[in-house]
Order: C-alpha cells, then sequence, then structure tokens
C-alpha cells in the first residue's frame, strides 16, 4: 500500500508538473514497469527518459529496469522494480529492500559507511567499518555482524549507457563474521563522490547483485568528454 501511494504521489506530481501527459510518456511509463528479458532503452530514449532509472541485475538473472518512485530523508532514494520491489539507496548503497524473496531490514552506522568520503575527502576518512545487517530470511528476523576495509584503486573512465565518464574504482573487502564468508564490493564514484556503478553483496548466500545507472535526473552529462 506504501508503495503504490508513494508512486501515485510520485506520477500526479509529474502531471501536474507538464501542461499535458503525452501518449509517450505514458508509454515510457508502461515500458519502465514492464517484464522484460534483459532490458535496455536506447540511446534515443535514454536522452527523452522523463525519470531517474538503473539497469539492476542478479548475476545469473535477467538484467531489468527500475525507476526512482521518491525520496526521503536523510538522502535514502528508494527504487521500484517492475514487480513493485523497493531497493533503497544511500550515497550508492542499497540499504533497504521489500518484497523480495530475502529483505534487507536496515544497517547499522550507516553514518561511519566510507563509501560517505572516500574518494572527496580520503584524508579525513576512515577505511574501516564494522556493522550489522538485519534480514528477513524465509520468514525469520536474523542478524549478521559484518566487518569490511575499503580500498581506493585506480582512475577509470567507464563506459555507461548514456556515454562514458571518469571514475574511481572503490573497493570494499569485507567478511561475515559469525561464518568467516568473505566478499568483494566494489563501487565506481564519480570526483563528487556519486556511485554510478556498483556490485554489492546484499545477502550472504546469494550472488552478487550489479546496478548500472541508465538516467539521473538533474545531472548534467551533455557536455561530458571522458576519453
Amino acid at each position: 500500500m506504501l508503495i503504490r501511494y508513494c508512486l501515485l504521489t510520485f506520477f500526479v506530481a509529474m502531471i501536474y508538473g507538464c501542461t499535458a501527459v503525452t501518449d509517450e510518456v505514458r508509454k515510457t511509463v508502461e515500458y519502465a514497469f514492464s517484464e522484460a528479458q534483459d532490458a535496455e532503452l536506447s540511446p534515443k530514449r535514454i536522452k527523452t527518459f522523463p525519470y531517474t532509472s538503473l539497469y539492476v541485475q542478479w548475476q545469473g538473472e535477467p538484467r531489468i529496469l527500475v525507476v526512482l518512485g521518491f525520496v526521503d530523508k536523510p538522502d535514502d532514494w528508494h527504487f521500484i522494480t517492475a514487480e513493485k520491489e523497493t531497493l533503497v539507496l544511500r550515497d550508492g548503497r542499497v540499504i533497504r529492500t521489500q518484497d523480495l524473496k530475502h529483505n534487507l531490514l536496515a544497517i547499522s552506522k550507516l553514518s561511519k559507511d566510507p563509501l560517505k568520503c572516500i574518494v572527496t575527502e580520503p584524508a579525513n576518512c576512515q577505511t574501516t567499518w564494522q556493522r550489522e545487517y538485519d534480514y528477513q530470511l524465509d520468514g525469520q528476523s536474523v542478524s549478521r555482524k559484518v566487518a569490511s576495509k575499503f580500498y581506493v584503486k585506480e582512475k577509470q573512465v567507464l563506459e555507461l549507457p548514456f556515454g562514458k565518464v571518469r571514475v574511481t574504482l572503490v573497493e570494499e573487502k569485507g567478511h561475515y563474521e559469525l561464518t568467516g564468508q568473505a566478499f568483494t564490493n566494489r563501487f565506481w564514484v564519480e570526483e563528487d563522490g556519486h556511485v554510478v556503478k556498483s556490485q554489492q553483496q546484499l545477502f550472504a548466500d546469494r550472488e552478487p547483485l550489479t546496478l548500472t545507472q541508465v538516467t539521473w535526473i538533474g545531472r548534467d552529462y551533455s557536455n561530458n568528454e571522458a576519453e
């Protein structure tokens, strides 16, 4: 119900912000929420797509397109899948999910996440992070302690659906303290700290999730000259 209400609010705001809702916009909305195998927007559609959107893909599964439903405080971005599942991102990290088979309910000590500052303020940024993950697994709530260390790797020019962009690769190497199971998260970060792509381990027993920026309303890449 909450998701439907927020989506309704989002689309009502979009409608009142325009003089008319064209058939093209309606078709775009339908496309964004339609089920698709390896969804892909054409370069032309990306230039006119009216929503912030990502490609999301669990390793070994079809890629889907998700769109931004709403943003709430402090800076949590709620993305909605075709099946009305929700991924909540903060600083590029998935911090909560809803309506998946298993769900990430919360992460502690988010204010100490080095991802917030490792590129923009490296001299003043801690490179280690300990926190707890709260999960809902098979109908039961469980907590897992996680520890990780962050490494700033090389600068790259990354080819993304909207074009090339200069980024810094950040690797997070961590482990679950109960089992010792190791994982590596990767984040491709722009100079101002904005994450354009990531590979994240949300659950210890599932393949990583890859998120790739397709469109981001408010960020101008029209004069991007990355080579």
